[in-house]
């Protein structure tokens, strides 16, 4: 079988490229062909990931700094994705936040999406995103996303079949598309993330790629309220001058920058809690902290609401707000959930096996009834 595999771009080893390495380990023995808009995955990355597929790039892979400037030219991209002009395969499968769902291809060819979120920046996280970025304040930037929309929502008629990663992404799908998806949830390194049932530190865990919507701000704020708890932070993204400046003045938080897998486990294993306040579709790593029996402050929003067994595995709080984070450190101070074996079962249920014996039962009854069907099922 030739398989064409699609994916917006490689950038950081994130969630979503978790996904991708999982669906390309799904079907190595067959003929695939990569399609992105730019690879810019370190060596360890792409080996792990993307192993010895074969790749192709649009003209962004040539563009200097394209992993800093991406997001300024998104305006370009649908065109961009389009140009592939896929034929001659048996199977086009993408997974999109952004733009990969709209490749050009064939329409006799099978086409399923998964999709980890509609574009967040052009429906309903518009806002959001309009309040954290001045040059989306601009009347042009309003005016193209108008134009995005469109193009997104005809684009979503070329795929056949939609998956979701949670039901919160089937809603907004529906929401958007107007299209019904089935749910496959992500799959989670469960084997990795392991059991952990000694004693725990005095300090509470925020972790993860420093961007606007991930709310870290939000959360050292919240900690520079409570100056008797100690928070540390695991990852990279803001400016670093600026950051520093903040937390110098913060003897109570202390931001180690980025870790690998092995030691940044032994800071979740031992944490008091993990603290969320993205709004997330999903969150992987949400799933990854409760494997190691570690237990989570997480927003009461979207995928945690399917993830985060209140009361059990975690507390979800209300607000995304300084005093609802301050509350649920309080509650759980007050309340402690100590049964790591429970915390931890509650994770097992988004294993990776049971994501590839999903996803590939899925592909093959999409298979069967498109070709019974003569191939004009959507």
């Amino acid at each position: 079988m030739k398989l064409a595999f699609v994916h917006d771009w490689f950038k950081a080893n994130g969630g979503a490229e978790k996904v991708a390495g999982e669906i390309l380990d799904i079907y190595a023995a067959e003929e695939v062909t990569v399609y992105t808009l730019f690879d810019k995955f370190s060596p360890t990355d792409h080996a792990q990931i993307l192993k010895n597929n074969k790749i192709e790039t649009s003209p962004l892979q040539h563009i200097p700094f394209i992993s800093r400037i991406y997001r300024y030219l998104l305006p370009f991209m649908p065109w961009l994705i389009q140009r592939f002009g896929l034929k001659n395969f048996d199977l086009i499968i993408s997974t999109s936040h952004a733009v990969a769902k709209g490749i050009g291809a064939d329409p006799g060819i099978l086409n399923i999406c998964y999709c980890h979120t509609p574009m967040r920046y052009a429906w309903d996280m518009y806002d959001d995103y309009v309040a954290h970025h001045a040059v989306a304040r601009w009347f042009v930037y309003k005016w193209f996303i108008n134009k995005i929309r469109s193009w997104d929502l005809k684009t979503a008629g070329n795929v056949h079949y939609f998956i979701a990663n949670s039901y919160h992404v089937k809603q907004r799908i529906k929401n958007s598309y107007n299209r019904d998806a089935t749910v496959i949830y992500p799959p989670v390194r469960i084997e990795k993330f392991k059991l952990y049932e000694g004693p725990r530190k005095d300090y509470y865990l925020c972790l993860g790629r420093f961007v606007p919507y991930k709310k870290i701000d939000m959360i050292v704020n919240a900690f520079r309220g409570m100056p008797d708890k100690k928070l540390v932070l695991i990852g990279e993204g803001y400016g670093s001058a600026k950051f520093k400046k903040i937390l110098s003045e913060c003897p109570n938080i202390e931001w180690l920058g980025y870790k690998n897998d092995a030691e940044m486990i032994i800071y979740i294993q031992e944490a008091r809690a993990c603290i969320f306040a993205a709004k997330e579709d999903f969150g992987i790593m949400c799933v990854e902290v409760q494997a190691c029996g570690t237990p989570v402050l997480a927003l009461d929003y979207g995928g945690y609401r399917e993830t985060v067994a209140d009361g059990i595995s975690g507390y979800l709080f209300p607000e995304q707000n300084e005093d609802s984070v301050i509350e649920a450190v309080h509650k759980l101070e007050a309340q402690p959930l100590n049964d790591s074996k429970a915390i931890r079962a509650n994770s097992l249920r988004f294993s990776d096996e049971r994501f590839r014996r999903e996803f590939r039962d899925f592909v093959n009854n999409c298979k069967q009834t498109f070709e019974t069907a003569g191939k004009h099922v959507r």
